[in-house]
């Protein structure tokens, strides 16, 4: 999307209300996609915001993060805003 928003790290996890460190556990382990670029200049968009904050709304119902990603597998951006 040529508009979309885009966050820089810090700001990306101001707004989920994670750490920087758990966006990057959460690309790594696949529960987020990477981003389009990678290195200083990394940009995160409200794909990632989205998902970060369905993740966290669903580990307040206390699902571990197993079965978070089989939930989210396969949803696209507009499945997860749905979800939320």
């Amino acid at each position: 999307m040529p508009n979309e928003q885009e966050y820089a790290i810090g700001e990306l996890a101001t707004l989920a209300g994670v750490t920087p460190r758990t966006i990057r556990y959460y690309v790594s382990i696949g529960l987020l996609p990477s981003p389009r670029r990678s290195g200083p200049g990394t940009r995160y968009g409200e794909g990632h915001l989205a998902r970060l904050r369905l993740i966290r709304r669903l580990q307040r119902e206390h699902l571990p993060l197993g079965e978070i990603a089989l939930r989210l597998e396969g949803l696209d951006d507009m499945a997860v805003e749905a979800a939320l």
